[in-house]
């Protein structure tokens, strides 16, 4: 057994270091003309992130791979910028394009060595490559040099991005590139002839070609001369092989030569720079000339310059109001309009209104919710007393009407006679009844009433119980407690509501909190207090009524101004609110009968 498995493992082995000396042999020859041709026939299909296949009959350009809303190809073809460039260069190994393969990365290409190596840009010819990779190494790319400038404009192939996919275009690479070169290139046939090439720069003795030069002349005896092209200062010579001396000038600069040899069939770049024959002058200056041809700098959008500074444009084309890009303005509008986008336009005026067009523009001012109507730019609840006759109607809380004597008003809002209706309690040990509305008994304070049962309080949540009463004027700025308020709702602002039995009692459990309480009861003013309730313990708070006097010209508490004022109610302190108007709610609150603690 263990010999088998020894056998197993050096066949392993074996494979493996098979595998590596295959990946590690130089590729087979090819000229640069055959890495071209095959570059040219991948052009047209699709970018298919980590592929690299094509067709030979240039159909199925592939489908897209990536964000490309405007492609339209299909099938599975295509390859990356890795792998397009491993296909055309047929490294590691021969591969036809029909068969998809993927051997090697940017990362490859930067930093590896297997079947290329990296030479000087400027000297890049024919079929060498460009490749970039990113300083935290997690992508690049890489493209096809095929001609041009190799420090300026070149045309390349490459797998471009999701989009346009494979191409060939005319392009510009950042310092950012280097080029590298395949092993074993096939010499081409020689012609009789090479050529130089190259630009003219401006040389700031920094080693940047930025800076051309157009419209210079390049000479050099025995090879003729040529004017360097406007788009790019590039300039082109013919000469048999040898070693030839390069002249380049220009007006406002210094004539500087190079030497540079020639070989037949190859491009000699041999760029040459050229040093200003004047000191510019741009002291202070942030654009414009700089007295030697070149310039100080140029401007952004928006912007002119003026005496060598730069000067922001106004601009109001189309524009009545508002700014005009420098600080400035392009116009104020009339009392009553304000600037939108640039025009006047009337400006609605809904101080103090909540709904309804305001009286300047006609403008609404918003809109009121379902239940209530818009009466002179306020939201007014539109009382919907429906088929009740008495107590309070749910929406609003205003009465329905009166019952009359031995008559009582039912959880339904009907008259009933008080003396014949029969509480129905069964089920039920607490709460009110569903007929009479009378009590069915009330929980310990620890408890709480739910259906009709006596339940522990919720510990994430707190109990607020009490009476509400009606407080009996004394004087003008006194009062004392007087008799329960029976069928007064009792509700939370903005949550919960209920209704208080024959003893004016009631209960709700509720969220820990700063809460505001309200009571309304009819024939009787709104009330008011704030109760801070604590999570798993009940506080009493009562709440006082102010019972409506036909003689007393006095609006519900809710529509005056409200000051609070403290009281102690069962040992937690609860708020009461005052009418602005002078009647003190619970000024008799400082009386000993209203700071009693309840049992």
């Amino acid at each position: 057994m263990t010999t088998l498995k020894c056998t197993a493992s050096i066949a392993i082995t074996a494979l493996a270091l098979l595998a590596s000396s295959s990946l590690l042999a130089a590729p087979a020859s090819m000229s640069r003309d055959e890495i071209i041709s095959l570059g040219q026939s991948g052009v047209g299909y699709s970018y298919w992130w980590g592929h690299g296949t094509w067709r030979t009959d240039g159909a199925q350009h592939g489908s897209c791979s990536g964000s490309c809303p405007d492609c339209t190809h299909s099938g599975s073809y295509g390859a990356d910028c890795s792998g397009f460039v491993a296909k055309a260069w047929q490294v590691p190994s021969p591969s036809p394009v029909t068969t998809n393969a993927h051997p090697y990365s940017t990362r490859d290409f930067r930093y590896g060595s297997n079947h290329w190596s990296q030479i000087d840009r400027g000297n890049a010819i024919r079929a060498d490559a460009m490749v970039y990779r990113n300083s935290a190494n997690t992508g690049g790319h890489i493209i096809l040099f095929e001609s041009g400038d190799p420090w300026g404009s070149m045309w390349a192939q490459e797998a471009k991005g999701c989009s346009p996919g494979i191409v060939r275009n005319l392009r510009t690479c950042s310092s950012s590139y280097i080029a590298i070169r395949r092993d074993s290139i096939a010499a081409a046939s020689t012609p009789a002839t090479g050529m130089i090439k190259g630009s003219v720069f401006v040389d700031l003795g920094t080693g940047s070609m930025d800076q051309r030069i157009p419209g210079a002349t390049v000479s050099s005896s025995g090879a003729g001369s040529a004017t360097a092209r406007a788009e790019d200062a590039i300039w082109t010579l013919t000469a048999n092989p040898g070693t030839y001396t390069v002249t380049a000038s220009a007006p406002g600069y210094e004539t500087n030569s190079r030497t540079c040899d020639v070989s037949a069939g190859s491009d000699t770049w041999c760029s040459i720079g050229l040093v200003p024959s004047c000191t510019p002058s741009c002291g202070g200056k942030q654009c414009g000339d700089d007295g030697c041809g070149g310039s100080c700098g140029s401007c952004g959008s928006g912007e002119s310059c003026q005496g060598g500074q730069c000067a922001c444009v106004p601009s109001c084309d189309g524009k009545a109001c508002g700014g005009d890009g420098c600080g400035g303005t392009c116009g104020l509008c009339p009392a009553g309009e304000g600037c939108d986008d640039g025009q006047c336009v009337c400006q609605p005026d809904c101080s103090g209104m909540e709904c309804g067009p305001d009286p300047v523009c006609g403008e609404s001012c918003g809109l009121c919710a379902a239940g209530s109507a818009c009466e002179a730019g306020v939201c007014a609840c539109q009382q919907q007393c429906g088929e009740r006759e008495c107590g309070l109607d749910p929406v609003c809380g205003e009465g329905c009407g009166l019952c009359a004597a031995g008559q009582m008003c039912n959880p339904d809002g009907q008259c009933v006679d008080a003396s014949s209706c029969e509480p129905d309690c069964s089920g039920r040990v607490c709460g009110t009844d569903p007929v009479c509305g009378q009590s069915c008994g009330t929980c310990a304070i620890e408890q709480i009433c739910a259906a009709g049962a006596c339940t522990d309080i919720d510990p994430n949540f707190g109990k607020v119980y009490g009476e509400v009463y009606e407080a009996k004027p004394i004087n003008d700025t006194e009062y004392q407690r007087g008799p329960p308020v029976v069928r007064a709702q009792v509700a939370v602002i903005d949550d919960q509501i209920t209704t208080t039995d024959e003893n004016g009692y009631y209960e709700l459990q509720l969220s820990p909190g700063l809460l505001e309480l309200e009571a309304v009861a009819e024939g009787f003013y709104r009330g008011r207090v704030e109760c801070q309730l604590t999570a798993g313990l009940a506080v009493e708070c009562d709440i006082p009524l102010i019972r409506k006097e036909s003689t007393q010209q006095q609006e519900p508490l809710t529509s005056q101004k409200i000051k609070p004022e403290v009281y102690e109610v069962g040992g937690y302190g609860c708020v009461a609110v005052r009418g602005s108007a002078g009647i003190w709610l619970l000024g008799l609150l400082l009386l000993p009968a209203l700071r009693r603690r309840r049992r």
